[in-house]
């Protein structure tokens, strides 16, 4: 009651306030305002009812539709039932490609499928059916794959196809620059121009030039490519479906095929993979500014250039003081060393003397050099007749002076000499062997030294070698009467010897411009010595002592305690590299500790080499023949100064010093001390074995890795009298000599020229242009070997290093003898390496790795990947700058040694510049790919298809009407003859 009295009150009392503030007046309005909008509400739903009531009976059957019941409503009840494909998840039938390619598959439905599908359709059928068309393209490409032989296509056909494009390119540079330089006021031609030019020859009848140049006959080109595809791999009622195969070729020609080629055929995209590829590869202070030095853009120095002012003002904000002030001065020096030589390039360039491509010297002032008073190496006689480098510069002078055969004869005895000796030698184990067997066989080495008298020195020989009549005489009468050795020519040998050593000839050598360029391959222009210092100390000259140190060390080894009176252990405790005079090699630190008999201990560091271990090791092995078997680690031709490397070397040289040091080995081998102390001796130590003896057992006994290090990679180590350094010193006319001998005697044996023209594996009816103007490969149809992967691999050295044509000797020297005595020494077991590499690169595993490289890069943590994004010019131009730099220090100092620093250099700058052609780069894609096409689909005539296609370019038809005329002209001066 109080509740309801209380609400009475609180109503009574707003509606006395309401009047009394608004007044009879406002109570009428406020029930108007209420009565007003209950009436406009229900105006406003009845006026929208009626309207929506006409629309829906206007559009939609008046008949309300039944409500199904029984089998009816089941039946609709499973037809709405969401179904659950099912699909079969093996694909290529190796599981670990089969589960990456389902993630990759299930992330190309979600990104560039489904995120569209969803907009149209919730039905599952379409998406279903892709699937399933996409698994039965995978599981015939898979087939086709399985059925190919990759090894022929990687090892042959796929660095045959690099190695030719390589050889258009150089000889389109070539050609440029032999037009520029015959007419210095005419416009160069276009380098892609020529380069096409020169595929329609070597290509027989076909260029790619159209489809690298217009993008429209390129697109047209993918087109007909992907539409041949669809029909070998469709199913055919999906390849049937015209709208649905139209789309599948344009997703595939554009969203695949054009933005794959144009991203391979970027050269900042090469630039970056090949900086990738290097990237244990340090680039150390001189080599990045030989890059910049090497450099013919300006834009590219002043993209350097700006660079280095950010970082140089970077570095001085930092220049406070304190600790680490030496460390920034330091840095700061460098940078504005090395923005020096970029300020010297670029002004070098702006006056018009930038370094023409054939040479790639950074602008060698060769005039500069040959001025009196500049001090230079002087190379000993004996070393420019040693190294195949300086030995070639020497040919290419003495060819020019007109007296090359004074040098071939030289050559030529040296040849002889150890064909001669290895034949009668041969003959006399035999007989010892057996003795009922003929002594040797002097009249085939009678004619082979009858035929180097004729050539050289008979009065018929054109030009001929002057020498003392009386000398001559009486080796035409040894030679006449069959008294016939190895030395028979030595008389003679050394009045030429003397006669090249005069200052006619080496003298005028060292003061003519091959002499700097030969410093330049050799890499001695850098750090020119003093006078005292002024020839190169060989390698064995830095080991072997001095006359002092002999005394220093017999007096040492006089007033010790004998060896039995002493403990010594040994080991190795680290590694290290030395550079002497520009060379760098690897020395191992072994810590000696000598107990004596009171107990004191003396511990001492000695230095040895690898070579030291070696002769050591053949000393030890030919005193006793079985320690022959104990594990020393082999050499490595390359990448030996590698820290991993070096490392593992001292670990296995440790292991070998440990078998000889152990108590039992000792016993069992009485003298064994005495051999291993004095190498553990501090000093110099004098080697066991001769650098010949160590040589010729490697030979004899089959060790060729160590046979070829010494006769290779060391070439300033051998003397000339070795037999490795006869064989590397045989010229062309040695070459033509022996070949007239071995035909038209025909008692001689194989033998007989085995050490000399089977080494060179003479052609007698190959035209060098025919062969420089065709395909790389072309040559291997023509050779009678079967080391094709070997073959194919050196074949390509001599392109990038152009060794044939820039350099007749070593292109002789490096690949024909390389190649045969690798051949002698491994059998197939080069080939072998090459074929298991390429096995375990196509191999179910490797291809596995290779598809989720691949999945992480376009979909990293399972996401789609952002677009790539451009980058600026100068970014672009830098990073040419260090993928060239990146090139040069690849390089390792035997490659340098083995066929010059010039040379090597020349090689790596033409590689880089192939790279920087956008238009050439997409000629090598297409190439790639129609070979992979060929290789994957043998029977279904691709390359009747890329022929008829290419052969449309404009350039096939005239190079066709030239040919025609040439052919005819031949055919009209046969008639008149």
């Amino acid at each position: 009651m109080s509740d309801m009295s209380g609400t009475v009150f609180w109503v009574v009392l707003g509606v006395a306030l309401f009047l009394g503030s608004f007044g009879a007046v406002g109570g009428i309005c406020l029930a108007l305002y209420i009565v007003s909008f209950i009436v406009g509400g229900a105006s406003i739903i009845y006026y929208y009812g009626k309207s929506r009531s006409e629309t829906t009976l206007m559009n939609k059957p008046s008949r309300v539709p039944k409500t199904k019941v029984g089998p009816g409503k089941i039946i609709d009840d499973v037809t709405h039932i969401q179904r659950h494909y099912r699909t079969d998840k093996r694909m290529t039938g190796a599981s670990a490609i089969d589960e990456v390619l389902q993630e990759i598959l299930d992330f190309t439905y979600r990104d560039y499928i489904h995120i569209w599908y969803k907009k149209i359709s919730d039905d599952g059928k379409f998406r279903y059916d892709m699937r399933l068309t996409l698994q039965k393209v995978v599981i015939a490409f898979s087939e086709r794959c399985k059925e190919v032989d990759w090894v022929p296509y990687c090892t042959t056909n796929l660095v045959d196809d690099f190695a030719s494009h390589l050889r258009l390119f150089r000889r389109a540079q070539e050609k440029v620059r032999k037009e520029a330089k015959k007419d210095e006021s005419k416009v160069p031609p276009d380098l892609t121009s020529v380069f096409f030019d020169l595929e329609v020859e070597m290509e027989n009848n076909l260029c790619r030039d159209t489809i690298c140049t217009d993008p429209f006959k390129e697109r047209e080109y993918l087109q007909e490519l992907s539409d041949v595809l669809l029909y070998l791999l469709l199913p055919p009622e999906d390849f049937h479906n015209k709208p649905f195969k139209h789309i599948v070729r344009e997703c595939l020609v554009n969203g695949v095929f054009l933005p794959v080629i144009n991203l391979m055929s970027d050269p900042d995209y090469i630039n970056q993979l090949i900086i990738w590829m290097c990237l244990d590869t340090p680039i150390n202070n001189d080599t990045f500014v030989l890059a910049i030095k090497l450099s013919d853009s300006l834009d590219e120095l002043q993209a350097v250039r700006e660079k280095l002012d950010m970082d140089i003002a970077r570095w001085r904000s930092k220049d406070t003081g304190g600790e680490d002030d030496t460390f920034v001065k330091q840095q700061l020096s460098s940078l504005v060393f090395v923005k020096s030589q970029c300020e010297l390039r670029i002004a070098r360039l702006q006056a018009g003397l930038g370094y023409d491509d054939g040479t790639a010297n950074g602008g060698l002032d060769v005039q500069k050099l040959l001025t009196p008073g500049q001090k230079l190496y002087s190379l000993p006689f004996d070393v420019i007749l040693n190294n195949n480098v300086a030995l070639s510069y020497f040919i290419e002078f003495m060819t020019g002076l007109g007296f090359q055969n004074y040098l071939f004869f030289y050559l030529n005895v040296e040849g002889f000499r150890v064909s001669a000796e290895q034949q009668i030698n041969a003959a006399q184990l035999q007989k010892l062997a057996d003795s009922s067997s003929p002594g040797p066989d002097l009249e085939m080495i009678s004619a082979a030294a009858y035929s180097i008298y004729e050539q050289y020195l008979s009065e018929k020989a054109s030009p001929r070698v002057r020498v003392e009549e009386s000398s001559l005489k009486r080796t035409l009468q040894a030679i006449q009467k069959e008294n016939i050795t190895e030395e028979i020519f030595d008389p003679i040998q050394a009045q030429v010897y003397h006669l090249l050593q005069e200052n006619k000839f080496y003298g005028a050598f060292k003061k003519s411009s091959s002499y700097i360029k030969l410093l330049a391959e050799l890499d001695l222009l850098r750090d020119v010595p003093s006078d005292d210092e002024s020839s190169i100390p060989d390698d064995e000259t830095m080991s072997s002592p001095s006359s002092s140190n002999h005394a220093s060390t017999e007096d040492l080894s006089n007033n010790c305690e004998s060896w039995s009176d002493l403990i010594v252990t040994a080991k190795i405790s680290q590694t290290g590299i030395v550079k002497e005079q520009g060379r760098a090699y690897a020395v191992y630190a072994i810590t000696v500790t000598k107990t004596h008999r009171d107990g004191l201990e003396d511990v001492v560091d000695v230095y040895r080499r690898y070579s030291d271990f070696h002769d050591l090791h053949m000393t030890i092995k030919e005193k006793y023949e079985a320690l022959g078997t104990l594990s020393l680690p082999s050499k490595k031709a390359f990448n030996n100064m590698n820290k991993d490397f070096l490392e593992k070397r001292r670990i296995a040289l440790d292991n070998y010093l440990q078998t000889l040091q152990d108590p039992g080995v000792q016993a069992n081998y009485p003298g064994l001390q005495e051999l291993l102390y004095p190498f553990l001796q501090p000093g110099p130590w004098e080697k066991g074995k001769s650098e010949m003896a160590r040589k010729t057992n490697d030979w004899m006994l089959g060790n060729m890795e160590d046979f070829m290090m010494d006769t290779f990679v060391n070439p300033l180590k051998t003397s000339v009298k070795t037999v490795g350094n006869a064989v590397k010193s045989v010229p062309d006319n040695l070459v033509d000599g022996v070949a007239k001998v071995s035909g038209g005697i025909k008692g001689i044996p194989g033998n007989m020229v085995d050490g000399i023209s089977k080494v060179f594996n003479i052609k007698n009816n190959i035209k060098a242009e025919m062969l420089d103007s065709g395909k790389v490969g072309a040559v291997l149809d023509v050779e009678e070997e079967d080391n094709i992967p070997m073959r194919i691999m050196l074949l390509l050295m001599d392109e990038v290093f152009d060794l044939k044509n820039m350099n007749q000797w070593l292109q002789k020297r490096i690949i024909a003898i390389l190649r045969q005595i690798i051949k002698a020494a491994f059998g197939d077991m080069i080939n072998k390496k090459i074929v298991d590499h390429v096995e375990w690169v196509t191999s179910a595993e490797q291809c596995a790795e290779n598809l989720k490289t691949f999945r992480d890069s376009f979909w990293p943590c399972g996401c789609l990947a952002e677009p790539r994004t451009e980058r600026d010019q100068n970014t672009q131009r830098r990073t040419r700058v260090v993928c060239r730099a990146k090139l040069l220090a690849s390089l390792s100092d035997d490659l340098r040694h083995l066929i010059g620093t010039e040379t090597t250099r020349r090689g790596v700058i033409r590689i880089f510049h192939l790279f920087q052609q956008r238009t050439l780069n997409k000629r090598l894609v297409y190439v790639l790919l129609e070979g992979m096409l060929e290789t994957l689909f043998t029977e279904n005539k691709f390359q009747e298809i890329f022929l008829k296609v290419h052969s449309k370019s404009p350039r096939v038809k005239p190079h066709l009407e030239r040919r025609s005329n040439t052919s005819k002209g031949t055919q009209n001066r046969r008639k008149k003859r």
